[in-house]
């Protein structure tokens, strides 16, 4: 029967209990808030990330036409050189 009283002796106090309570209440709050920002951030970096998802596909893009661009002129100069008058001697 002594431990009892001895273990509900060492039990808090209603005042600690209701100040770590509040201590808790406030680390929860504090928590929500910044998991707001981080979702905040996160959306903002999904954006980013996709805007330069599509800047990166556009870029390849343009270097597969210009990649075009550039094979064809090399034909075009190949069969310019090789069809040309100018190196025959008359």
């Amino acid at each position: 029967m002594f431990n009892i009283f001895k273990n509900l002796f060492k039990m808090s106090t209603k005042q600690e209990l209701e100040q770590q309570l509040n201590e808790a209440i406030a680390v929860a709050q504090r928590l929500n808030e910044e998991i707001k920002v981080l979702r905040a951030e996160k959306e903002s970096l999904r954006a980013e990330n996709e805007q330069l998802q599509n800047d990166f596909a556009s870029a390849v893009e343009r270097v597969r036409y210009l990649d075009g661009q550039v094979r064809m002129l090399e034909s075009q100069n190949k069969a310019s050189t090789k069809y040309s008058d100018s190196s025959k001697k008359y």
